[in-house]
């Protein structure tokens, strides 16, 4: 029989209560990627980002200008 391996066990970071780790993608209007490290953040942090580029969003607006048009 083969000998059989044992794994090595990474370590796996697990966020403090109440924060969340995130990292972020953007790729801009030339095509350019960006990418931003880990970061730790308050859940109530990343809610309101995610909320304020929602509302900033060009397909929001697009959705409410075919709504009003309607």
């Amino acid at each position: 029989m083969g000998e059989r391996r044992q794994r090595t066990k990474s370590t796996v970071r697990v966020p403090r209560h109440g924060y969340a780790f995130v990292t972020i993608t953007a790729r801009d209007a030339n095509g350019f990627v960006h990418h931003f490290d880990e970061i730790e953040t308050p859940l109530a942090s990343l809610r309101e980002a995610v909320a304020v580029m929602q509302l900033q969003s060009t397909a929001t607006e697009t959705a409410h200008d075919a709504v009003r048009g309607a």
